[in-house]
């Protein structure tokens, strides 16, 4: 199965693929030319080891983390990179999840003022949201994904066979992200999520995608409209901060922030008398994907004023307004909300 959309004058093309399919196209067409990123946690499969022993001198083994999207590890990288050798005809194709997909992203599209990058995802939250709409980018010590390029990549394969081996933990992360969805747009997939029948992960995968490619038309993020690409921040605001502000220790992942920013900024909508109703609704269903729903410890008298220090340098700031997501009847929408209100409104909501 295929799925296309034009982009920015571009394809933006998404292959699903089981392991046999993928093998046999990747062995086909990586080059001596061509850099392989693979992340740490999955070189015990077993075609990932193939590709290791026929492309060792090609490839790069990193362990796929928050942390490794900092200024000295990209540096690093391309230098590595650049000594290996590389041309503007090379490909960079990367395997793992999120982080690892957004800074072989940013290295493709500013090594040699940019080439061609492929993607495997192989955690459900980079098959779900990361590898769609060509947002690369690493962190700044003020906040995440603060310097990045958007860069869509060449193609993008899909093979739900890697999920078998992954934690519980990570596919509960992927799905904060497919819950969001069924939150701003899709209520087809909140039938699905709220079933109590066996659903095929590879639907809820696709759906989730053809849910983002409504949104990302926008491509540079430059519309406040109800198709606004920024919609697809909703739990976003708050869950960056959060994350941040737990520096990335590994405690608390990225989907799981995630989930605790949608129950904040949805219960900002109801302080609105917008959908109150849906905040008891969220709670469960986040409960049902085995999702924290418990912030206190991060959004507290205490951590307010830092969240919102951290929140002041969010790409979504204009002037000292948020454009923040809220939650109507018909799905997402943007509010402005100014900083000092957004502060005052969390010590409300705490």
């Amino acid at each position: 199965m295929k799925i296309k959309k034009l982009i920015d004058r571009k394809a933006h093309e998404f292959e699903f693929v089981n392991i046999a399919q993928l093998e046999k196209k990747l062995i086909n067409d990586i080059s001596n030319l061509d850099i392989l990123i693979f992340d740490r946690s999955i070189i015990k499969n077993r075609l990932v080891k193939k590709l290791l022993y026929k492309f060792s001198s090609r490839s790069l083994i990193i362990k796929g983390e928050e942390k490794i999207k900092s200024i000295q590890n990209y540096s690093s990288l391309i230098e590595k990179i650049i000594k290996k050798g590389i041309q503007r005809k090379s490909i960079i194709y990367s395997f793992g999840g999120g982080t690892i997909g957004d800074l072989s992203g940013f290295l493709a599209s500013t090594i040699m003022r940019g080439i061609e990058h492929v993607m495997i995802p192989t955690s459900l939250l980079a098959m779900v949201d990361s590898a769609i709409g060509g947002k690369t980018g690493i962190n700044s010590k003020f906040g995440k994904n603060l310097i990045g390029t958007f860069n869509l990549p060449k193609k993008v394969y899909i093979s739900s066979d890697f999920l078998k081996s992954l934690p519980k933990r990570e596919i509960s992360c992927g799905f904060a992200e497919i819950i969001k969805y069924s939150l701003i747009d899709s209520k087809q997939l909140h039938k699905l999520l709220i079933s109590k029948s066996k659903i095929h992960i590879n639907k809820l995968i696709k759906l989730s995608i053809d849910s983002k490619f409504k949104y990302i038309d926008d491509y540079r993020e430059k519309l406040n409209s109800k198709n606004s690409r920024a919609i697809l921040n909703f739990g976003h605001t708050i869950g960056h901060a959060i994350e941040k502000s737990n520096f990335y220790k590994g405690n608390l992942k990225h989907g799981e922030a995630i989930s605790l920013g949608m129950i904040v900024e949805l219960k900002i909508s109801s302080l609105f008398n917008y959908c109150p109703e849906k905040v008891t609704n969220l709670i469960e269903l986040l409960k049902k994907y085995k999702l924290p729903v418990n912030y206190s410890k991060y959004v507290n008298k205490k951590t307010i004023p830092a969240l919102i220090k951290r929140i002041a340098f969010d790409k979504k700031i204009i002037n000292k307004d948020v454009n923040f997501v809220l939650i109507g009847k018909s799905g997402g929408f943007i509010k402005k909300i100014s900083i000092r209100d957004l502060k005052s409104i969390l010590y409300q909501i705490n």
